[in-house]
């Protein structure tokens, strides 16, 4: 059973690509992974009492777990918005060092001569990290920026250059600038460009504030999770139906398709892929496929049922003001919304099941609301 992980993420975490850019997957027994798209069509639009007997979802026990913050983990949070936030600079002075990236300028010659590629008036590279000839890089250790440098080296005898490999070069080294990451200070005015308060204890405080939500939002989920996990475990099948069965297979079957096509960007035969990749077999794999169609019904036949049963809706009124209010949040317009995403905020929640997912918090709500909540054990999620 893949219970609420399996479902109720699949339709809600499609509403986090505003922020992370990616496409939401859920993942399908750790092999296939994939967003389950119907047909626009009102699904399951008949008397679901024919295909499913829903298990009890009223007077169900759950815990809620008790969670706290720590000043580690408010100081963690805050050193990771002061690196998300840091700028790179260009510096003129002082010596190369491990680790430094730098800016050179370069000339090789053989014998006198420069050869094909060996020149750049321009070239990054990392101390410790860049390869290049031996001698190369840690040449340049020490020495200031600005100055030239003389490199009397040799190519190895196996250097992939055939033309140059064996034979002593000259590398005239000028060291242009490095390039420093400056990581701001958590003070005044970092905290008034990037919150709404003004002291640094009051943004200690927010950001304490936010993790604690965070915190509760995930303890509020995880106890969905296990009650929704409850349901659909005592819920039995009597037959699936045709059309979103199908649907469902489809959109397995595609994919299928896209992990076949990985496996030929890679160059590997599909049933390698399954097997270095996913460590399956295409039984296994076809199993898998069959098990997420099965599992994805049953959980919405379930999820409908009980809104039907209870005259869970969502309103045109909702959905319209979650719409705006998710452009708000994410500092969108519907203009810029469609410059980045290629499509109206409509079209892609449509796409994306948004609706879905709103009714699915409704219809969870309310089994909590008939649930009897119980003692939980403390919990810092640490």
């Amino acid at each position: 059973m893949y219970g609420l992980n399996y479902f109720y993420r699949k339709v809600t975490m499609n509403k986090k690509i505003l922020i992370t850019g990616i496409g939401a997957v859920v993942v399908l027994a750790g092999i296939i992974a994939a967003v389950l798209l119907w047909p626009k069509d009102q699904p399951y639009d008949y008397d679901l009492s024919e295909y499913v007997k829903v298990g009890d979802y009223k007077g169900l026990d759950y815990s809620i777990a008790e969670v706290s913050v720590t000043d580690d983990e408010v100081d963690t949070e805050i050193d990771s918005r002061l690196q998300s936030a840091a700028t790179t600079e260009t510096v003129t002075e002082g010596k190369v060092e491990d680790g430094d990236s730098i800016n050179i300028a370069f000339a090789g010659t053989i014998d006198g001569e420069e050869f094909e590629g060996g020149s750049s008036e321009s070239y990054d590279i990392t101390v410790g990290t860049t390869q290049m000839i031996d001698g190369f890089v840690e040449g340049l250790i020490g020495h200031e920026i600005g100055d030239n440098v003389i490199l009397n080296l040799k190519f190895p005898d196996d250097y992939s250059n055939e033309d140059v490999a064996g034979k002593d070069v000259v590398f005239d080294v000028t060291i242009n600038y490095k390039s420093v990451k400056v990581v701001p200070e958590l003070d005044e005015d970092f905290v008034k460009e990037n919150s709404d308060v003004d002291t640094v204890e009051e943004y200690k405080e927010a950001v304490k504030e936010e993790l604690l939500a965070q915190k509760e939002s995930q303890a509020d989920l995880d106890a969905k999770e296990a009650l929704w996990n409850e349901i659909v475990a005592d819920s039995e099948v009597i037959s699936y139906p045709e059309k979103e069965l199908e649907a469902a297979n489809a959109a397995a079957d595609e994919i299928e398709k896209q992990y076949k096509s990985q496996a030929e960007s890679y160059g590997m035969e599909w049933e390698d892929f399954l097997e270095s990749y996913m460590g399956s077999s295409q039984e296994d794999f076809e199993e898998s496929k069959k098990q997420y169609a099965e599992e994805t019904v049953l959980q919405e036949m379930v999820m409908y049922y009980i809104a039907r049963e209870e005259g869970i809706e969502v309103t045109d009124k909702e959905y319209k003001e979650y719409l705006a209010d998710s452009l708000e949040t994410y500092g969108f317009t519907e203009d810029t919304f469609k410059q980045s995403y290629g499509q109206t905020i409509e079209e892609y929640a449509d796409d994306n099941q948004w609706r879905t997912a709103m009714l699915l918090e409704k219809v969870l709500d309310k089994v909590m609301e008939y649930g009897n909540k119980v003692q939980a054990d403390d919990s810092t999620g640490e």
